[in-house]
């Protein structure tokens, strides 16, 4: 499968004809691949290279010092090793826990979302660790893709056929979850193991910066996988589960996994560029299933499936009807 690469520098500059350019662009690549690659996306490099370095720092540290900044019942700080297991998927439960460890950064709640969603996965207080210059290159990241998504939704309202701003409402308070992962090397690759087992994602837009080790593959529609090509300076852009819902299956949410490499340690940053945790599921195509169901309601479902929270009892007092 050919991954489209898209120079999508014209978004920056909203010049009409090149926007409806790289708009088409991207509605071909996402109508057909669900994945692109792109290029002149206006991130710096210095922010991208300084959130690298400070992953990498972070990842050296003793198990016992990240093991104290561990996730609890929500999810802000170290997942470890094995930790998550693809069990809420669409391609079925995995067999086994993802090889991979990361770290996982969340917006505070806006003060009108806390009576709500303080006791979900989404709430909590972000915890960091004691890495000079962490924090303050994951902030300058995560407001740099912020910035980045917001320009790239208008071209998928107009996938939709709907008007530019017609999803802007949904994105005023996004939910980015910026994620920083750690794929060890697996020198004897055994059955079913995988840096992060077959899946599509469950939002709306995932950015992955890689490094040149590779291991991100996508499935194409005859089964066989696919290397995603690692670009110096590139951002891997691919759609999720709600942006398809949207679109009504028209946009794709294209399986991927992560292979771990046998001899070289693998570094990823995910981003996740979702709409607000309150966005109905169904606002451009109704369904049934979804019907009254959120975006927070759905992700809060699928992360306490598939990762091992420290206590599901504390969680309890978040009810999945309490959304309004």
């Amino acid at each position: 499968m050919n991954i489209p690469v898209v120079d999508v520098s014209p978004l920056l500059s909203e010049e009409p004809r090149a926007w409806q350019r790289v708009a088409q662009q991207l509605q071909d690549a996402h109508e057909n691949v669900g994945f692109s690659v792109l290029v002149n996306h206006g991130v710096a490099a210095e922010i991208i290279r300084d959130l690298f370095d400070a992953s990498k720092r972070f990842h050296q540290l003793s198990l016992a010092e990240k093991m104290a900044i561990r996730y609890g019942m929500h999810l802000r700080g170290y997942l470890p090793l094995s930790t998550s297991v693809l069990i809420a998927s669409t391609l079925g439960s995995a067999r086994r826990p993802n090889h991979s460890d990361s770290f996982v950064v969340l917006d505070e709640l806006d003060a009108s979302l806390r009576a709500t969603w303080s006791n979900s996965a989404m709430g909590g207080t972000q915890t960091w660790p004691a890495v000079d210059g962490f924090e303050q290159a994951a902030r300058r990241y995560r407001h740099a893709m912020v910035d980045l998504g917001q320009k790239l939704v208008p071209c998928f309202a107009s996938m939709m056929g709907l008007p530019r701003e017609a999803l802007a409402e949904y994105f005023v308070r996004p939910n980015p979850i910026l994620r920083l992962l750690h794929y060890p090397a697996l020198p004897n690759p055994e059955p079913n193991l995988f840096g992060s087992a077959p899946h599509t994602d469950y939002g709306c837009l995932t950015f992955v910066a890689q490094d040149d080790v590779g291991g991100l593959q996508v499935q194409s529609p005859d089964g066989t996988w696919s290397d995603v090509p690692a670009i110096e300076g590139s951002l891997v852009l691919n759609t999720g589960q709600v942006m398809a819902g949207w679109s009504d299956g028209k946009i794709k949410a294209t399986p991927h996994r992560v292979l771990n490499h046998r001899e070289r340690d693998r570094y990823s940053i995910a981003f996740f560029f979702d709409c607000g945790l309150e966005t109905p599921l169904d606002i451009a195509v109704p369904r049934p299933s979804h019907a009254g169901e959120t975006y927070g309601q759905h992700l809060e479902q699928i992360l306490r499936t598939n990762y091992a929270f420290e206590s599901r009892e504390a969680a309890a007092g978040f009810s999945m009807g309490a959304t309004q």
